[in-house]
């Protein structure tokens, strides 16, 4: 399944295949399903408070306890086999059955038994585990909270690369435009060729299309993090990180690009010239008409909505734009966070009416309160998600730590062609985390067959390290270089 399809889909299916369920169990009772996901949500903030509060105390990146306390809260619910820790953790596995529930009207057994081998379904497996709870006596307890952790948390990376866009300008970005576009195509030539040879020599008995799968998956960039770690430390309006934000989206751009190649390689034994310059064009049409028109369009529209709402105008309006840009560069297949970002970046305070007393309040003041409470949804909600146990096997810890300096090589030194005046290994080491788009590289081969269990696990391994160590790199290096 495609990334923005397999995403979008995600908790739609989730809420589907909890609907059978939740009416069986509700039997004219009235208690509120969605009563456990606002438990779930407290418990998250409280658990992004505490990592914060340590994160702080030993002087390091907020975004880095917030994962941290994820990764140790997860895996300690997962060890006691709490059922919605088990399924955050095997989330991914999971949605293969929901996409077959979903779509083809199949039980949950009949769909594991598609997914899943039969090894995977025996007593202790993965399949079985997941099996267990989506049809358990709280299943639909269990999978709404999951939705509903999934849907905050996804609510909180757009956010916070919607406030992101508005530290910058499209004229900023432009400046920076040919310096970004170099360091993009770097941070992608570099990892997919290390990243092919790296594959060969480590595992030379695999076809090609293996080596070809995991070079594409090291191009991924999850700008997410590095964003997060500017913007706790106030660095949001240097150089160095604008380049790294408009060398994110052209990497984004690169990086479908080379997926739908690989895939179709792998699919078809040949490339779809007409795929690749579908995803081209239309990604070239988005943020064209966004830099050349985006805030032309806005200050055309604020007038409008002034008329509807002039009190809530800078609140309502913005939300609105990031959405509804999210959604459209989600139906491009391009990541929503950068129809988010680009919302961020053709607002700014004087497209809007001034205004005084109490409702003199900029944009980035009134989302902030909404950004601080679900961006640490998603940073936790991704720790949640690592499974320590990966880190045990001999031969996939061997390969995996081989990857992690291969991957952490090749994204620093995209700071190399990033031009005089600014700190080249910044730009290097905030390029660095693979985060959750990793993952779906990951995740795409695994469903084409062309990477296995061993392999995907030392993949998850090596977006485990480095998403990790990119907050703890990027502070070293910003300490090193002059504000």
């Amino acid at each position: 399944m495609p990334r923005s399809k397999a995403t979008s889909a995600t908790a739609a299916i989730l809420l589907g295949c909890a609907a059978p369920t939740l009416a069986a169990e509700s039997g004219g009772g009235h208690a509120d399903p969605f009563a456990g996901v606002l438990l779930s949500l407290a418990a998250v903030i409280v658990i992004a408070m505490v990592g914060r509060w340590v994160a702080q105390a030993l002087d390091q990146p907020s975004v880095l306890g917030e994962l941290l306390a994820g990764v140790v809260v997860g895996n300690f619910g997962f060890w006691l086999g709490a059922p919605l820790f088990v399924l955050i953790m095997h989330l991914g596995n999971a949605q293969p059955i929901f996409a077959l529930v979903w779509n083809s009207g199949l039980d949950v057994a009949a769909a594991a038994a598609r997914v899943y081998s039969p090894a995977e379904l025996e007593p202790g497996g993965v399949g079985a585990a997941v099996v267990a709870i989506l049809t358990g006596p709280h299943a639909s307890e269990h999978i709404i909270a999951a939705a509903g952790l999934w849907l905050f948390s996804n609510l909180g990376v757009i956010l916070l690369l919607f406030m992101v866009g508005l530290e910058s300008t499209v004229a900023e970005m432009l400046a920076v435009g040919p310096r970004a576009l170099a360091v993009a195509l770097v941070g992608v030539i570099a990892p997919f060729t290390l990243g092919y040879a790296a594959s060969a020599w480590l595992v030379p008995e695999t076809p090609s299309s293996v080596h070809l799968f995991v070079g594409a998956t090291l191009c991924a960039t999850s700008v997410g993090i590095t964003a997060r770690v500017f913007k706790d430390l106030d660095r949001l309006q240097t150089a160095e990180a604008k380049i790294i934000l408009g060398a994110a989206v052209i990497d984004d751009v690169l990086g479908l690009v080379i997926l739908a190649v690989v895939s179709g390689i792998v699919a078809s034994g040949g490339v779809s010239i007409g795929e690749i310059a579908r995803i081209s064009l239309l990604s070239a049409l988005f943020l064209g008409v966004v830099i050349l028109f985006g805030e032309r369009l806005v200050k055309a529209m604020v007038p409008v909505m002034e008329a509807l709402d002039r009190r809530h105008l800078r609140l309502l309006f913005p939300l609105a734009l990031a959405f509804g840009l999210s959604w459209l560069a989600n139906q491009i297949e391009l990541a929503a966070i950068v129809g988010a970002f680009a919302a961020g970046l053709i607002l700014n305070e004087k497209q809007f009416p001034k205004l005084s007393g109490e409702h003199a309040i900029e944009i980035a003041q009134m989302i902030h309160p909404l950004e601080a409470i679900f961006a640490p949804v998603f940073f936790v909600l991704m720790g949640m998600q690592v499974n320590l146990a990966t880190f045990g096997a001999g031969d996939t810890i061997v390969v995996a730590l081989a990857l992690t300096l291969v991957a952490l090589f090749s994204k620093s030194i995209s700071g190399l062609p990033a031009g005089a005046g600014v700190d080249k290994m910044t730009i290097g080491m905030g390029m660095i985390p693979r985060g959750e788009v990793g993952l779906i590289f990951a995740s795409v081969g695994k469903a084409l067959g062309v990477v296995d269990e061993g392999l995907f696990s030392a993949i998850v391994i090596v977006v485990i390290l480095t998403t990790l160590a990119a907050p703890l790199l990027l502070k070293w290096s910003m300490s090193r270089a002059p504000s």
